[in-house]
């Protein structure tokens, strides 16, 4: 799946920074259309929704700390972003 332009919120950013994390790992994973720790039906929505022109999908991973995150892309015909944050941040 393409990702387009990648952000994450500050807030992780400083915590993987202090606890040496590399989110490169998690989105490698979503990139390879997998979305982690979903229920069935989300992951069957994420997969349906990869064929729309405007859509918005998601996967939930564990950081090695026990934290959860979101990586979420949102994308229309112009333009298409993703975000890494943690799950309270959503």
């Amino acid at each position: 799946m393409e990702l387009g332009q990648i952000g994450a919120t500050a807030t992780l950013v400083r915590h993987c920074e202090k606890h040496e994390i590399d989110l490169s790992v998690y989105l490698a994973q979503y990139e390879a259309n997998d979305w982690g720790i979903l229920e069935e039906e989300d992951c069957h929505s994420n997969n349906m929704e990869m064929f729309a022109l405007a859509g918005h999908v998601f996967g939930k991973y564990t950081l090695t700390t026990g934290e959860d995150i979101y990586i979420e892309t949102t994308w229309n015909e112009e333009e298409r972003h993703t975000i890494v944050c943690f799950t309270e941040e959503r």
